[in-house]
């Protein structure tokens, strides 16, 4: 365009102007005439050519903006899995790179819908409950949320869930944004700052466009929450149980024979007071054998470098030394399992629960471990020689941790199946799935 149009004029004036002019017309009279009608055609042209230069060179520099700050969102939110630190990542670097003074991130709840502020920059406390949840003057969260839309307000005068944004009750222009997940709003993104820098149109897309990018960034960070929460809550309902069936277990029978002590003594019936001492210290000493395998339970590691097959080894091994139970380690060649932390951590807690149930409940016998990968499915088979048991007779009582470690397989996406009798020993096999396979 910009060398086709100025041949094209000047082509065209040339022509009409030989063929309006006569040429008994002097050269100077032809040169004023070309210069005052070229003149006012080059400056429509050199204006509409720099127009598009200065419009491709704002929208670059805002692409650049957006792109700034996506890559410093993006950045800031890698270094953390923590909900509230991707958020307060997201909203400072909006609040930076708009320059505005507020800024916030709710959430929907999954029970009840409510907005749950997770993060907020400048943000007053008075727009939240006690629960961190958004009150009335949510500035347009709950409608952005409903309508799956951007809600901007250009005065927060003239809007009554506004009013509380600004902590000096100062007007603010705002938006709010809908964040995204998977085709489902779980959310919304909150920007304000003083009404005398209102947001541009450009602006307004900016955050949305935030919002979308954001949704399952935050959705991971959920997620990730609620798995540590539910892992810590097994953990701690694992290690109640150790201390209810071992410890407690243990001072309760303690606190019946130091009666039986007493009863003694007062008979002064020295012989039967002695057998009841020796008695009280083998329980004793039996309760802090399985409060030390408790503590190495606990702190069994996830295994290094991925290598499952070591740690199991070497934890089998060393249970075998502290409880004298022979344990016989199976292990076929092959690539090495290659499992999420989250499942080598039930894998982990369900041998340690079936070792410690041969270990209480049949301490004579002998038991093989052995490990198995078949496809893009990892089986671990736990088998004793002991007396065996009726498994519907446990039912839901929990005796041996059954119903436990059911729910550690199918909480790692594998199944859990055992086969008992009286008499024939007891077999429990875990199957989970593999995220793929590493080289050995």
């Amino acid at each position: 365009m910009s060398v086709v149009v100025p041949t094209t004029s000047v082509a065209v004036f040339e022509l009409f102007s030989h063929s309006l002019l006569p040429h008994s017309v002097p050269t100077w009279v032809n040169v004023v005439v070309a210069f005052a009608g070229l003149t006012p055609a080059a400056f429509i042209f050199s204006t509409f050519v720099f127009g598009t230069m200065a419009r491709l060179e704002r929208d670059l520099r805002d692409r650049n903006r957006r792109l700034a700050l996506l890559n410093a969102v993006a950045t800031d939110a890698s270094e953390s899995m923590e909900l509230e630190e991707v958020a307060s990542a997201i909203t400072r670097n909006l609040a930076q790179a708009l320059t505005a003074e507020y800024a916030g991130l709710a959430l929907a709840g999954e029970d009840d819908g409510a907005l749950r502020l997770v993060a907020q920059n400048g943000l007053p406390p008075t727009m939240t409950d006690a629960g961190g949840q958004l009150g009335p003057n949510d500035c347009g969260c709950r409608r952005a949320v409903t309508e799956g839309r951007a809600v901007v307000v250009e005065d927060s005068r003239e809007n009554t869930s506004c009013a509380g944004v600004s902590a000096e009750r100062s007007p603010v222009t705002c938006v709010s944004a809908p964040v995204r997940s998977k085709g489902k709003t779980i959310g919304a993104i909150l920007l304000a700052r003083r009404k005398s820098l209102p947001l541009s149109p450009d602006e307004v897309d900016l955050v949305t466009a935030l919002g979308l990018q954001v949704g399952p960034v935050l959705q991971n960070a959920q997620l990730f929450s609620q798995t540590g929460a539910i892992a810590v809550l097994q953990e701690r309902q694992r290690v109640a149980r150790e201390v209810h069936d071992g410890l407690a277990q243990t001072l309760g029978h303690l606190s019946l024979q130091v009666g039986i002590t007493d009863r003694l003594l007062a008979d002064r019936d020295l012989d039967g007071v002695r057998a009841q001492v020796e008695a009280m210290g083998q329980a004793v000493r039996g309760a802090l054998n399985d409060l030390r395998q408790s503590l190495v339970d606990l702190r069994v590691p996830l295994s290094a470098c991925g290598d499952l097959r070591r740690t199991l080894r070497e934890y089998v091994a060393k249970f075998s030394l502290q409880t004298g139970v022979p344990c016989h380690f199976e292990d076929q060649r092959g690539p090495a399992p290659a499992l999420s932390p989250s499942a080598e951590v039930q894998l982990i807690r369900i041998i340690q629960e079936a070792l410690t149930n041969v270990k209480k409940h049949a301490p004579e016998a002998s038991v093989w471990l052995r490990l198995q990968t078949s496809g893009q499915q990892f089986r671990i088979t736990i088998q004793d020689d002991g007396p065996g048991f009726e498994p519907a007779a446990v039912g839901d009582s929990g005796r041996f941790g059954l119903q436990t470690m059911k729910e550690r397989a199918e909480s790692a996406g594998g199944g859990f199946v055992i086969e008992s009798r009286p008499g024939s020993g007891t077999r429990l096999q875990v199957t989970v799935p593999m995220e793929g396979v590493k080289v050995a």
